[in-house]
């Protein structure tokens, strides 16, 4: 008897066992199917973290700078900066404007380009070169959340284009010409013993300034950088002046003038250039930790509208009575002064890089350097005859062949590059 209890108890301890065993299989089925959401319903947002902080607003604090979890921009969505320039203009040429010439010479030889002596004091040379400060203020920001397109634009100005010269107090001093009467090398007399005295200065300025709207989208991005093509308009400016005046006082009378008179002798050559077009190109852009790196080449065509103003001026001041001012200078007579304009197709490609260090949550210095080129632009250098006609330098009356002339808006190629340094700031 008690052997057969010893088998029930077995029995039912066993069976207790697997009955648990069971339950709590069962359990944990229902647990599961309670817990997995019916067919078609998404997984709440909450448990895809990592995903949420890769393109949400935490996205600095889990991928750097640098968002590449379905976006294409870095974690700001707008910038703005401001520059600081030193830029130069390829400089114009001019033919040579004041010569001198040693103490003794022939007054027919004075100053005359190719004589004994002559030694040109201006002129013969490219002015208006030398490096320009300006400002450059830019900005952009992303149209989309994905960053694939995005609006920029850019202004900037160049100052203190300016040149100066005045003529040395030497005994011989002129201002070469090509005789048109003769074919050959002559001078207007400035400064030469007991006929005349006085000097001669020669004036330069300068203004350049553009703007840029463009359009970018993204072709592609990796990890930490990113290829746009660029498209949109451009529009420059560039305004310069060449003046050449001189300041006599007649020591004689053989210049047709009594002696003790003030003569006031001035040329005026002013252009003024003004291009519009479209342009295209390439951008690339890379962030790696507080460094940033902004690169483009851009190609733009378009059309330039040079305007061409020349003037001339002879006054006299006697040493009693009322001044009278006569047109025409020397390189500026009645034959070329006017107003005059053109209008040529012009290719302006542009290369630049800015790099910049990130040295505060929003705001990066930056450093870089740009090159531009600008086809078919007039300057005022290249719009002077230098071969006059003497008969109608005043006061005199044309007789002969009508020189100076101006035979059309003479135009060159120039190229704009410099550094550029200054703060960028996100937001």
């Amino acid at each position: 008897m008690r052997k057969h209890h010893g088998w029930l108890r077995h029995k039912l301890g066993r069976g207790f066992l697997l009955g648990g065993l069971a339950g709590l299989l069962l359990s944990g089925q229902a647990g599961a199917q309670e817990a997995a959401p019916p067919p078609g319903k998404a997984v709440p947002a909450e448990v895809d973290l990592i995903g949420a902080a890769s393109t949400g607003p935490q996205a600095d604090s889990v991928k750097g700078s640098w968002v590449d979890d379905g976006c294409c921009g870095p974690a700001w969505c707008g910038w703005v900066g401001v520059e600081a320039l030193g830029w130069a203009i390829s400089g114009q040429s001019v033919p040579p404007l004041v010569t001198r010439s040693p103490a003794g010479t022939p007054r027919n030889m004075a100053g005359v380009i190719g004589a004994p002596g002559t030694e040109v004091l201006y002129g013969d040379q490219a002015i208006n070169g030398n490096m320009q400060p300006g400002i450059r203020v830019y900005g952009g920001m992303f149209l989309d959340a994905e960053k694939l397109w995005a609006v920029e634009g850019s202004f900037y100005t160049l100052f203190g284009g300016d040149t100066n010269y005045l003529s040395p107090n030497d005994p011989v001093v002129s201002r070469p010409f090509v005789n048109g009467l003769t074919g050959l090398n002559d001078s207007q007399l400035v400064q030469y013993p007991n006929v005349l005295g006085g000097n001669v200065g020669v004036t330069g300025d300068q203004c350049f300034w553009g703007l840029d709207v463009n359009l970018r989208r993204n072709l592609c991005c990796v990890c930490d950088s990113r290829w746009d093509v660029i498209g949109g308009y451009r529009n420059m400016g560039l305004n310069e002046g060449l003046g050449i005046n001189e300041n006599l006082t007649t020591l004689d009378n053989s210049l047709g003038y009594p002696a003790n008179n003030n003569i006031l002798v001035n040329d005026s050559f002013n252009t003024k250039n003004v291009y519009n077009g479209a342009q295209i190109g390439l951008g690339y852009m890379m962030w790696r930790g507080k460094w940033m790196l902004d690169a483009r080449g851009l190609v733009g065509l378009g059309g330039t509208c040079s305007t061409v103003n020349i003037n001339g001026s002879t006054t006299v001041i006697p040493a009693s009575g009322a001044a009278s001012t006569l047109p025409g200078g020397l390189l500026a007579q009645g034959t070329n002064i006017g107003s005059y304009s053109s209008s040529q197709l012009s290719f302006v490609p542009e290369v630049g890089v800015r790099l910049g260090y990130q040295i505060a949550p929003r705001v990066a210095v930056t450093a870089g350097y740009t090159f531009m080129y600008w086809t078919g632009v007039a300057r005022p250098g290249e719009q002077i005859d230098t071969v006059v006609n003497p008969s109608q330098i005043p006061p005199g009356t044309l007789n002969g062949p009508a020189r100076p002339a101006f035979n059309g808006v003479n135009t060159s190629d120039i190229w704009i590059q410099g550094i550029s340094t200054g703060l960028e700031f996100r937001f």
